[in-house]
């Protein structure tokens, strides 16, 4: 993608990127990955579209030589996402709420290789008013929806409670506390932080 990028800058000054699937759940770590591994600059974006500029001084004949990998990493191993009991609960009661977290109405139905920049705000603004939230992952690879669940636990944050039947339940912890600044979904479509020298898309 690195080397596509750049091919492409040899005949454009930016070039507009379309990013789907699991790494749109945390847009702001994909706009900084492109950033620091590109040496451009982001110029627009909305929902999963990006432009990407390549910078005034730019010259092809400095670009950073990127090697091509012939093989495929070995995956890490990471520790368990979910574990037997969770913390604070006993094994009965952690049975319990898994079996109520699969019983509670879907939050929403993911689509396959979808556009996930919204979902971060609405399990914050669910949490709000119910403990537990089910995301509907049906038709996902198992480990897709492993990797959208971590990402949960770590950017709303939450506690991951199972994946059973292609599902995610998270539970929102015994010490929860509404966010005091009062921003719910609606304020929060966008991405851009206030301070940001970017345009946001509706100005």
């Amino acid at each position: 993608m690195l080397n596509d990028i750049h091919n492409h800058w040899k005949f454009a000054e930016a070039v507009r990127i379309k990013c789907l699937g699991v790494p749109t759940v945390d847009m702001k770590n994909v706009c900084k990955q492109l950033e620091d591994k590109t040496f451009g600059k982001i110029i627009q974006r909305h929902g999963g579209t990006l432009i990407l500029y390549r910078g005034r001084n730019y010259n092809r004949k400095k670009r950073p030589v990127i090697p091509l990998m012939l093989w495929k990493p070995q995956e890490p191993v990471y520790p368990r996402l979910i574990k037997t009991t969770i913390v604070g609960l006993s094994i009965e009661e952690t049975k319990e709420m898994r079996k109520r977290g699969l019983a509670v109405p879907a939050l929403t139905k993911l689509a396959k290789n979808g556009y996930y920049g919204s979902l971060v705000p609405m399990v914050r603004d669910a949490f709000v008013v119910s403990e537990l939230v089910r995301i509907d992952c049906t038709g996902f690879e198992r480990s897709d929806y492993k990797k959208i669940g971590c990402k949960l636990r770590d950017l709303v944050p939450c506690i991951l409670v199972t994946f059973e039947k292609e599902q995610i339940v998270v539970w929102r912890g015994q010490d929860y506390k509404p966010p005091e600044d009062g921003h719910f979904f609606t304020d929060r479509e966008f991405f851009d932080d206030p301070g940001c020298d970017m345009e946001r898309s509706d100005e």
